[in-house]
């Protein structure tokens, strides 16, 4: 479209043809985002379809006319400097790189959103700056997933075209002052209404719940509205859902071992004859969901990976494991801390966290542990050995500790996230024989994360199935096998713990993972050398369950706090995880544990029985006081 030279044409068409140009271009965006992710929503009723369709009108026009403010300012000013050469550049910078903004990061969440569940927020400019080689995935993920990419710039292309076309000539030098200043008023009033999202209180993010179930809202809201609304805001807004001593009744994140609970009993036994404290071996396996296990999975048509895992989980424990995040950071932080991240940015790069969190390193190593972390990537990358280092662990182990080694090879390194787990876990058995007893081992494999590689050698041995990351959970579990087999002839093997986890779950592929009780489902399975026994548990796990649950195993007194509980302590499960701008709770039913109550809350809207939500608002209050508080440490 073209604003011709003539009399009677103005500014405010001219502002109308942008802002409609930049809400039309998003909105296809929004299309891409939905085409791209359609296998993990589920809109159930015409009314939602509605209320998504408005939602979108809403929060589009609301985003577009936030980011273009400075645009709309500057072209209503009663000037003559807005007919000026150089300040006719500025503003279309001023238009150009907000949408472009806007058109970009959604096109980047159409391919992310899968891996994360998470929208993109304030967090990815922490995220940029310490998630590894992005120099070397960002070719790949043109390619892997070149739908996003392709699409992406055909709308781009399209804006900048139609953009080019939208002209405004130099206006009457002699228009009345006072129409450009109604015009001006009127025109920020208008902008402003937008923006603000009509007549009622600002917009805000959890709004979008207004137009569907809270775990629709990303085909409501979009990605610039996020990452623009939460840079705006707190990391961490107070909720007082209730008085402090109400919560504390309800929840009390300081948890009391069995063996403070009980009397002291005096052991005559001498030193030579008393049977050594357990090792533990905590196996953390990088984006690996309960849907490629066979433990789990059986359903029809299944594509489960694990034949070693399946085969030990018959002499194990195994629990109904749940994530309480989505990201590696907040997986690790959950399991070695007890500390979930209920807020978009991660708990340990919040400016809530302390120096002081007490985890399972801490409490060992005051009981002669000696306390090491495997990650075979690249140290540093999402600051894992600064995390390590705070939380205790005596070592961290990472590629370049593994390149030291006399046995490693050059094809041991993938070429971008780091060694391949076959090796990498043969490395953790030999550096672990050289640990004194007792001692904790927890290792962070890498294989199966995108892009999914695999050696040479196996890459005609798995086939990819329905997606690329199964070849790579069967590699994993051929290297967990391997990795039984030379620990088994260790002296250390026959008094260890071994527990069998994930940091997350992986993209879900059938319908059954995808949903509140679906997306974050991981394996938790314990194998206790000393005393093998097979047994299958309804009872939900989460993450951070395990660091309370560790201390009751081992028999330790020690009062540690985490927003968890001992497995030991309580046969009713739950997990609570934060969604976009909602807070869920998947709990065992009291009456059948193998079925699962749904909690959620998101603003005003909530949903699940009203015992639930009174619970799950005293755990989310507790967080909140204790983390803004500063207060994570047992008293």
């Amino acid at each position: 479209m073209t604003i011709m030279t003539k009399k009677g044409h103005n500014t405010y068409f001219y502002l109308l043809y942008k802002v409609l140009l930049a809400f039309c271009s998003l909105e296809a965006m929004q299309i891409l985002f939905h085409a791209a992710n359609s296998h993990i929503f589920h809109l159930e009723s015409f009314g939602e379809w509605a209320g998504m369709l408005w939602g979108n009108l809403v929060f589009g026009l609301a985003t577009v006319c936030m980011v273009l403010l400075p645009f709309a300012v500057l072209m209503l000013l009663p000037i003559q400097a807005r007919w000026k050469k150089w300040y006719r550049i500025i503003t279309e910078v001023l238009y150009v790189v907000p949408v472009l903004f806007l058109l970009v990061a959604r096109a980047a969440d159409s391919a992310y959103y899968q891996y994360t569940y998470h929208m993109l927020s304030n967090e990815i400019f922490t995220y940029l700056g310490n998630s590894g080689p992005m120099d070397k995935m960002i070719p790949h993920f043109m390619v892997n997933y070149w739908y996003a990419f392709v699409f992406g710039i055909l709308i781009i292309v399209a804006f900048f075209v139609v953009n080019h076309r939208i002209r405004l000539a130099k206006r009457n030098p002699n228009t009345v002052m006072t129409n450009e200043l109604i015009g001006l008023a009127s025109g920020l009033l208008l902008v402003w209404f937008l923006m603000r999202g009509g007549f009622g209180p600002f917009l805000q993010l959890e709004d979008a719940a207004r137009y569907c179930q809270p775990k629709n809202i990303p085909l409501v809201g979009n990605s610039g509205y996020n990452i623009v609304r939460t840079l705006m805001r707190p990391q961490l807004e107070p909720h007082n859902y209730m008085s402090h001593s109400d919560a504390l009744h309800l929840y009390n994140p300081e948890n009391i071992p069995l063996a403070a609970k009980t009397a002291p009993v005096l052991d005559t036994t001498p030193d030579s004859l008393r049977t050594p404290p357990p090792n533990v071996v905590l196996i953390i396996v990088e984006s690996f969901g309960q849907e490629y296990s066979g433990i789990y999975n059986h359903l029809p048509g299944a594509d489960t990976r694990t034949p070693f895992l399946d085969s030990l989980a018959r002499f194990s424990t195994v629990y109904q494991g749940r994530s309480n995040g989505k990201r590696s950071i907040e997986g690790i932080t959950a399991i070695n801390t007890g500390i979930p991240t209920w807020m978009y940015v991660p708990f340990v790069n919040c400016t809530y966290r302390n120096d002081n969190i007490q985890g399972i390193p801490t409490v060992l190593n005051r009981h002669g542990y000696h306390t090491a972390f495997f990650h075979g990537s690249h140290n540093g990358v999402m600051d894992f050995d600064k995390v390590c280092a705070r939380i205790g662990y005596n070592e961290y182990l990472g590629k370049n500790e593994f390149e030291a080694d006399p046995k490693s090879r050059p094809e041991d390194f993938d070429g971008v996230w780091g060694i391949y787990d076959e090796p990498f876990l043969q490395y953790v058995v030999r550096h672990t024989n050289t640990f004194r007893q007792p001692f904790l081992t927890t290792v962070f494999t890498v294989t199966s994360h995108d892009p999914f590689p695999l050696p040479d050698a196996y890459k005609e041995c798995f086939p990819e199935g329905r997606h690329q990351i199964l070849k790579c959970v069967e590699y994993m579990d051929n290297a967990l096998r391997k990795f039984f087999d030379a620990a088994r002839r260790q002296p250390w093997f026959s008094n260890t713990i071994f527990i069998i986890t994930a940091d997350h779950s992986g993209p879900g592929i059938s319908p059954e993972y995808h949903g509140y009780d679906g997306w974050y489902r991981i394996p938790m399975v314990v194998f206790d050398a000393r005393h093998p026994q097979g047994r299958v548990s309804q009872r939900i796990v989460q993450q951070t369950d395990l660091l309370p649950s560790i201390i009751d195993w081992l028999g330790f007194d020690d009062r540690t706090l985490a927003f968890g509980q001992s497995i030991m302590q309580s046969d009713r499960g739950w997990q609570i995880y934060f969604g976009n701008d909602y807070f869920c709770m998947v709990s065992n039913n009291p009456d059948n544990p193998a079925e699962h109550d749904i909690t959620v809350i998101s603003g005003q809207r909530e949903y699940g029985k009203p015992e639930d939500l009174r619970f799950l608002k005293a755990v989310l209050q507790q967080y909140f006081e204790r983390v803004i508080g500063n207060k994570l440490t047992a008293q």
